[in-house]
């Protein structure tokens, strides 16, 4: 496939992702400028067709540019104009949207089930160790099957991945709904990780190439993209406790199905056809790359690496540490993730690819980020349970606890977009890391009867102030890091490291709750197996500060000054040390400066 990119009088192209065609109303809306692909001059305000009689306003065509004040001009080109591929502003918030959805489908799915998982298990029989695989069997199958599908996506087409994804959660969501017994219950909810390890792939790489410069546009978007991550699990959670306290658990599931089944109605129309392929290639010949690059090898070291690793470490307390077939599934988890390490390096058309891992700031980021991220999915999943069992809160009421939760990642994510370009990111992600802290300490040091404001309320407060800050900076610059074509892929690393990151995180913490919970120390005190699972969030929190220190970066989402690897055009732009990042792309190089 190459890399040129292509533009003709009716289709733009990004970094040599076809973008579709364009629309008059998009023209006449958001003038395109010659370098973004746009068949259209963006520079002139007068009719092309000079010869014409000169319109009316009630005859004016909207596809004729309109002469814009240089200060109204500036505001855009400030703000970022609209990317072509889409028709209308209306189709672009619904973008956002529909993507968004697709960020938060894993979470508002952990969500849905973490509140109810003690109603689950009291009436489908299931031990400590099935419960926990309630949600981290979707976060393992979301993780391990990410990086394939990621590529799958780039290989056959985002759109059409984005849709089935779409339709499977809400089919699978459905039939878990009726299971009857805990295989059944644990199975269908890993199938269910599939399908939402489907959509975000495609979202991420539709996301990269349609805004493919930095602005404070890209910059809104990608923070809306980024709420999905926390707010998933906390409207999750209120839809959850609303139908449960009408139905019953099951009607959780079914409501979920529902909605799914609407969003994916919404998703034709809304997902542009934003591919890393030429829109006129046969489908034929797009199977056949298919058939010879994709990366199975490495698919199916990552599924059952993680798989038996996590499996290794969830029964470990149970079943003892010492038995055979632990070690021997830990044993065999580290071994394959070693096999793929070595394959990926070796391998033409890697899932993962090795020089990726070169960029200094890139990996120390996700170092950075990983442990919050583990120790906040932990955390949520222990504090529905000990509200569940120790302080006998209905499902409706824990919805309600963890509203403050939804309505300040709401806000934080506002804040996060608005600030990107303007404040260091790397206090940012400390700023995060110290947020994450403090509230599992605060989880750690509840009582049965200790006050919900006193503790579960600040502590919901801090949280998102983590999530939000870290993930939006990691994906930002996530998505500046690798070519447009690639970008589906970079967003199923980025994921997959996330969501195989929970599931570890869930296994472990589980391990250390069942190691306590048997203790007589435990029978005096049934807080204490909750405070243990809490201590395990609170170090993984700490770990972020021993990557912090190596992190190199400044501030993001500025518009970007373009550099042609053939001209020096740079040379006349002063550079801000401290505050730019540069990332190749295609043919060209792209370094945010500060104005």
């Amino acid at each position: 496939m190459t890399e040129d990119s292509k533009s003709s009088a009716g289709a733009a192209s990004v970094d040599g992702t076809n973008l579709g065609p364009t629309t008059p109303g998009a023209e006449a809306d958001v003038p395109q400028s010659s370098e973004s692909g746009s068949g259209a001059s963006a520079t002139t305000g007068i009719s092309s067709a000079s010869s014409e009689k000169n319109p009316t306003n009630s005859q004016r065509s909207t596809d004729e540019p309109v002469i814009e004040s240089g200060n109204h001009a500036k505001q855009r080109q400030a703000f970022g104009e609209r990317p072509a591929c889409f028709k209308n502003t209306l189709q672009e918030v619904a973008f956002v949207f529909m993507t968004t959805n697709a960020c938060a489908m894993q979470t508002f799915f952990l969500g849905t089930s973490s509140i109810i998982t003690a109603s689950i298990g009291a009436e489908l029989g299931m031990s400590q160790g099935e419960i926990t695989w309630i949600t981290a069997s979707s976060s393992l199958t979301a993780g391990a099957f990410q990086l394939g599908l990621g590529q799958m996506a780039d290989l056959l087409g985002r759109r059409m991945m984005f849709i089935v994804g779409m339709g499977g959660f809400s089919a699978f969501s459905l039939l878990v709904a009726f299971a009857q017994n805990p295989f059944w219950m644990n199975v269908v909810c890993g199938i269910i990780g599939i399908a939402s390890s489907m959509v975000l792939p495609p979202a991420i790489g539709i996301m990269g190439a349609a805004y493919d410069r930095p602005s404070r546009r890209k910059n809104m978007a990608f923070s809306a993209f980024g709420a999905g991550n926390p707010l998933g699990f906390v409207f999750g959670s209120i839809l959850s406790g609303i139908a449960t306290m009408l139905f019953n658990w099951r009607a959780s599931f079914i409501l979920v199905a529902i909605l799914w089944a609407v969003f994916t109605v919404l998703t034709i129309w809304t997902i542009p056809k934003v591919e890393a392929y030429p829109l006129d290639q046969p489908f034929r010949e797009r199977l056949k790359t298919f058939l010879k690059t994709f990366d199975s090898v490495g698919t199916v070291l990552t599924i059952f690496g993680v798989g038996v690793l996590t499996a290794g470490i969830t029964l470990g307390p149970t079943d003892g540490w010492g038995s055979g077939h632990i070690i021997a599934m830990l044993v065999l988890g580290v071994a394959l993730l070693a096999v793929f390490v070595f394959w990926e390096r070796v391998y033409p058309h890697p899932l993962m690819p090795a020089q990726i891992w070169q960029d200094r700031n890139f990996t120390f980021i996700i170092l950075s980020c990983l442990p919050g991220s583990m120790s906040f999915n932990a955390a949520n999943f222990w504090l529905s349970l000990f509200m569940q069992r120790v302080q006998r809160v209905s499902p409706l009421m824990i919805a309600v606890y963890l509203i403050p939760q939804a309505v300040a990642g709401l806000a934080y994510n506002v804040i996060a977009g608005s600030i990107l370009h303007s404040v260091n990111n790397t206090l940012l992600l400390a700023m995060g890391a110290v947020a994450y802290i403090a509230s599992n300490v605060l989880y750690s040091l509840m009582r049965p009867d200790s006050l919900y404001w006193a503790f579960i309320f600040p502590a919901l407060i801090l949280s998102v102030i983590g999530a939000d800050f870290q993930f939006n900076v990691a994906n930002m610059y996530v998505m500046q890091s690798m070519p447009s074509h690639q970008q589906a892929l970079a967003g199923g690393i980025f994921q997959t490291i996330f969501r195989l990151g929970a599931a570890i995180a869930l296994g472990s913490s589980t391990a250390v709750f069942e190691s306590s919970a048997g203790s007589a120390a435990a029978l005096a005190d049934p807080m204490l197996p909750y405070k243990k699972a809490f201590q395990v969030s609170i170090g993984l929190s700490a770990v972020s500060f021993l990557f912090l220190p190596f992190v190199r970066l400044g501030t993001q989402g500025h518009n970007p000054v373009i550099e042609k690897t053939e001209t020096s055009l740079l040379s006349a732009v002063p550079a801000v040390a401290g505050n730019q990042n540069t990332s190749v792309v295609g043919d060209e190089k792209r370094r945010d400066v500060v104005e």
